[in-house]
């Protein structure tokens, strides 16, 4: 009798010690990302969704940011003054803006989630307008966003005429780095007077639509209609 009491005392104290440890791994684990302020708004979250919330943040970032599995401890930090949270027909959505000091970046987060049933798609991490950001210097990219695409972007392509008559055409290009600029196409058959007047009606555009011409790389490639 003496034994099987010293064994089921043993098993008993063995699985408390594995419980405790695994509680202890849980504790001492580092989040890959962590809403460190979601308490100062009322989302209504549990703490499943809060952490599937924080998963999916980071995802995002880590295909933007170019990080791997092994970066953790990323901190963003809820505006609360850009949450809002509305419900209809049994959907709650939520939208607010994030900042992550780290990266010098802002991103604006909306998700929807369904009644019982969790998220209704994965949450949306994308480029907020300049204007809502942060740190305004720095260029957002977002997955399917960019600083590019929610300011210039939404007046492009655009079209207009130099005084001497070239027709000029700015659209958005990508780079083998994958770097946004302004492609400004012009025939100027090498005439570096057409190219410039080309590139200052373009600065001037920029700068009529309330943003920094600083903040856009304009590009202007040698081209010839005639040739």
């Amino acid at each position: 009798m003496k034994n099987q009491r010293l064994i089921l005392i043993l098993t008993a104290a063995g699985i408390i010690i594995v419980i405790l440890i695994g509680l202890l791994a849980k504790l001492l684990e580092t989040k890959k990302l962590d809403l460190y302020n979601i308490d100062q708004v009322d989302m209504g979250l549990t703490t499943g969704q809060i952490n599937e919330l924080e998963e999916h943040i980071w995802q995002s970032l880590s295909n933007t940011q170019g990080y791997n599995e092994e970066r953790t401890g990323v901190k963003a930090l809820i505006r609360p003054s850009s949450f809002t949270r509305t419900e209809q027909d049994g959907i709650v959505n939520y939208d607010f803006i994030v900042d992550v000091d780290e990266f010098k970046a802002s991103y604006e987060v909306s998700f929807a989630l369904m009644k019982g049933k969790g998220f209704y798609e994965s949450p949306l991490v994308e480029c907020p307008a300049p204007d809502q950001m942060k740190y305004p210097g720095t260029y957002c990219k977002g997955e399917k966003t960019s600083t590019m695409t929610v300011t210039l972007g939404r007046s492009l392509p655009y079209y207009f005429n130099l005084s001497s008559g070239e027709l000029v055409t700015v659209t958005v290009a990508r780079s083998e780095e994958g770097e946004e600029y302004l492609n400004v196409r012009v025939s100027s058959c090498g005439d570096e007077a057409i190219k410039a007047q080309a590139r200052n009606e373009v600065q001037a555009w920029i700068k009529s639509l309330g943003f920094d011409v600083d903040s856009y790389q304009i590009k202007i490639p040698e081209l010839c209609d005639g040739e």
